[in-house]
C-alpha cells in the first residue's frame, strides 16, 4: 500500500466528515494541494467508482490498482489538472482510461481495442432484499436475462444512465462520444432491451428506475 493510500484509509478527517462541501470546492482545494480535499473525494466516490470499475475488469484487484493510480495521480500532478465543472464524471473518466491502460499493459488486446470494452458485467445479485418478493422477482430476473443479450456498449449506458444516474452531459464525457451520440447510444440500447422483453418503453423505464433505486446490483 502506498503512503496516498494509508493517509486515505485512516480515520476520517473533519473535512471529509464535512458533507456541505461540494465536489467543486473539495476539487479546489485539491488544487491547491490539500490532501484532505482528495482524502474527501475518495471517501465519497470510491464506492460507486470500484461498482463501476469491477464490471470493466475481470479482476478485483485491477480494479483497486487502478483507482490507486487514478488517486495517487490527481494528488502527484494536482498542478496540472484543469478545473473541472463535474468532477464526478472526470474521476469515473480518469479510471475509465486507467482500466484501458492496464488492459494494455497486459497486451491482451490490440491498440485499437484498449478503450472498447468487450466486457461489461451487469449481472443482478440474487441476494437482494427486492427479489424477497415473488413478482420483483420475476421481473429482476427477466430484465437481467434480456441484459445478457446487450452488446457492452449498451450495458454501459444503462448503467451510468439508470444506476449512476449520470446525465448525458456526463456520460459523453465519460464515454468519449459527443452528447448526440451519447442520445443515440441510449435510445438504441433501450430499444433493443424493449424488443428483446417485448414490452412497452414506458412499463421498461419504470421496471428500470424501480431496480436501480432498490440498490441490487
Amino acid at each position: 500500500m502506498s503512503a496516498l493510500a494509508g493517509i486515505i484509509f485512516n480515520q476520517p478527517s473533519s473535512l471529509i466528515l464535512d458533507n456541505s462541501l461540494t465536489d467543486q470546492q473539495l476539487w479546489i482545494r485539491l488544487l491547491d494541494g490539500d490532501m484532505e480535499a482528495l482524502e474527501g473525494l475518495y471517501r465519497r466516490y470510491a464506492p460507486s467508482v470500484f461498482q463501476y470499475g469491477s464490471r470493466l475488469l475481470y479482476d478485483s484487484e485491477a480494479v483497486r490498482d487502478c483507482m490507486q493510480d487514478v488517486f495517487e495521480g490527481f494528488w502527484l500532478k494536482r498542478n496540472k489538472l484543469p478545473e473541472v465543472s463535474n468532477v464526478r464524471s472526470f474521476i469515473i473518466a480518469s479510471f475509465r482510461n486507467s482500466a484501458a491502460n492496464y488492459r494494455l499493459s497486459k497486451k491482451r488486446f490490440k491498440d485499437t481495442e484498449v478503450n472498447d470494452f468487450d466486457y461489461f458485467d451487469l449481472n443482478f445479485s440474487v441476494e437482494a432484499e427486492l427479489i424477497k418478493k415473488e413478482n420483483q422477482n420475476e421481473q429482476t430476473q427477466r430484465i437481467s436475462k434480456a441484459m445478457e443479450q446487450l452488446t457492452s456498449r449498451q450495458k454501459e449506458i444503462i448503467y451510468l444512465k439508470y444506476f449512476e444516474e449520470l446525465d448525458y452531459q456526463e456520460i459523453a464525457e465519460i464515454l468519449d462520444l459527443t452528447i448526440k451520440g451519447t442520445y443515440k447510444l441510449n435510445a438504441r440500447a433501450i430499444e433493443a432491451l424493449r424488443m428483446i422483453m417485448q414490452i412497452d418503453k414506458g412499463l421498461l423505464m419504470i421496471y428500470l428506475i424501480g431496480i436501480s433505486k432498490s440498490h441490487i446490483l
